[in-house]
């Protein structure tokens, strides 16, 4: 620091004031004190909105659009321009409706499939060995195959354990040989019916005349429901089981006829989960056959005894959930009602059996003259477009159609086999009205198609085929069954008697539609009933 200087003489400082000259500008400026030396930012609000306007293909105008329309039409000019364009587009619409240019063209959204390919064979290789395929069916969604194991025959059905198995075909790795659901049951598996609504439900009939319910989204315990043995329940194996519309919206009964003769409903309890006994029921005996059947019979001695009659397959329709069409073990078809059945009591089996014709009632209406077939009717099937229409076919060989109420006879007969093979299934088409397919015990399952061919299958398909129509591994193998995927057109899925179940994808032409398909089947019935 700097020190004084010796004999140096020290003078304080004075102040000295100035006026701030910075304070005046901002002053005259208008500037209030601390404020700075920038100018003033200028700010203005300016409001806007804009307006989107999106067409969602509405039928609907702006009421703006009509008035200005109304505003701007003039009726006589309209009048002039009518008088002078309708009869020329009358004229050219008129040409159109008697055209026959486009008549069979059918627009294709899909890719045309002329080919048959297998897309998918399955086996429980858990069975026993020589069970076979005895029904494949779809569930609702068209993604689940169920197939029913058991044996084709009477032989041996009792000593044989019978299986369910289902698979998921839905699914990129899908393995043949491995159900993704299986069970067993204590006896061959005769018939299997999925749920109408609910596709993990499946229901099914066994030699020893059970009924059984199983929900396939239950792993440890499956079998929901079972039938119990009483006097009113099946004594003989169950051949046929299917579901049908209750009595209330929403619920669904079981029916299901047997070689005991006895056609059956079931009410499932689903809250208290059993299926302890029929709702109702009747008896078909020897002595409830018409007469005006038996006038021709030759054999009609051999029915003047009242003795069951074995009935082996069933078909019923939607609108009428009391009726239904049975084949029996003669060959008679029948047309049975349960409206009047009473409802059947509580009982178990110490009940003497003369009580059961009390309650089980005669179910048959009338019967189908001359008798349809010569052997067994193996199966039936109910036309889902063309209602009062039943296809019927039996161990003789002969596919017939029959009309419900219209025509008591035989409308048409085919014999798709050249040599007369039993035919073992019978199934209409449900996406095309003049489509269906009957499965053979020579090995093949035939297809016809009304609106292409009258009289001849259009095609010939063996049930053993391994990659293609042409390769084919033993095609004396039986076909057991056939069933149309009721979602997915031209798949279909046919079981054998060495236990395979095979979906295939038929071509084009059995499933794509031209809108005449009903008409062909309405000329079919009015020219075979005149």
């Amino acid at each position: 620091m700097l020190g004084r200087a010796q004999g140096a003489h020290y003078h304080e400082p004075k102040a000295f004031n100035s006026n701030s000259t910075w304070r005046k500008n901002t002053k005259a400026n208008g500037f209030a004190n601390g404020g700075c030396q920038t100018d003033r930012v200028v700010c203005e609000n300016h409001g806007g909105m804009s307006v989107r306007h999106a067409e969602k293909e509405i039928q609907t105008e702006l009421e703006s659009s009509k008035l200005a329309l109304l505003k701007k039409f003039n009726h006589d000019t309209m009048s002039a321009f009518l008088s002078k364009a309708e009869p020329l587009m009358s004229s050219e619409l008129m040409k159109n409706i008697k055209s026959t240019a486009f008549d069979g063209y059918t627009v294709r959204w899909d890719e045309q499939v002329n080919s048959v390919s297998c897309k998918h064979t399955v086996t429980h290789v858990q069975r026993e060995e020589g069970l076979a395929c005895t029904q494949v069916a779809w569930s609702k969604t068209g993604t689940m195959l169920g197939v029913a194991y058991g044996h084709t025959t009477h032989d041996g059905w009792c000593t044989h354990k019978g299986h369910f198995c289902a698979w998921s075909l839905g699914l990129r790795c899908v393995n043949p040989e491995i159900a993704p659901f299986a069970v067993e049951t204590t006896t061959c598996l005769t018939s299997i019916a999925f749920h109408p609504d609910t596709p993990n439900i499946v229901a099914g009939g066994t030699f020893q005349g059970e009924i059984l319910v199983w929900n396939m989204n239950e792993q440890d315990d499956p079998l929901i429901m079972a039938s119990k043995m009483s006097e009113f329940s099946h004594q003989d194996p169950v051949s046929k089981v299917i579901w049908i519309a209750g009595s209330r919206i929403g619920q669904y009964d079981l029916v299901s006829v047997g070689l005991d003769g006895r056609l059956l409903i079931w009410t499932p309890m689903q809250t208290e989960m059993k299926l302890n006994r029929p709702k109702c029921g009747g008896q078909m005996t020897t002595a409830n056959i018409p007469q005006s059947i038996l006038a021709g019979f030759e054999s009609r001695k051999a029915y003047s005894l009242d003795t069951p009659l074995g009935a082996c397959s069933l078909t019923g329709f939607k609108e009428d959930p009391t009726t239904f069409i049975v084949g029996t073990e003669p060959g008679f078809i029948f047309k049975c009602n349960l409206a009047t059945a009473p409802l059947l009591p509580e009982t178990n089996s110490s009940k003497r059996p003369e009580k059961e014709s009390r309650t089980l009632i005669n179910p048959i209406q009338t019967g189908y003259t001359p008798v349809p077939h010569v052997g067994g009717v193996t199966s039936l099937s109910t036309s889902p477009f063309e209602r009062d229409l039943i296809l019927s076919c039996g161990n003789d060989g002969v596919i017939r159609l029959l009309h419900k109420t219209k025509a008591p006879g035989v409308l048409a007969t085919w014999q798709p086999s050249t040599v007369s093979a039993a035919l073992s299934c019978i199934a209409w088409s449900p996406h095309k009205a003049t489509v269906f397919a009957a499965s053979s015990l020579d090995g093949n399952v035939y297809f016809y198609n009304l609106s292409q061919n009258r009289h001849l299958p259009i095609l010939s398909l063996p049930a053993t085929t391994a990659g293609n129509a042409q390769e084919s591994i033993g095609s004396n193998t039986p076909a057991t069954f056939v069933a149309f995927n009721p979602e997915q057109p031209g798949v279909i899925a046919v079981s054998d008697a060495l236990g395979f179940g095979r979906v295939f994808r038929v071509v084009s032409s059995l499933y794509e539609c031209d809108g005449r398909e009903e008409v062909v089947l309405q000329r079919l019935w009015n020219s075979n009933r005149d």
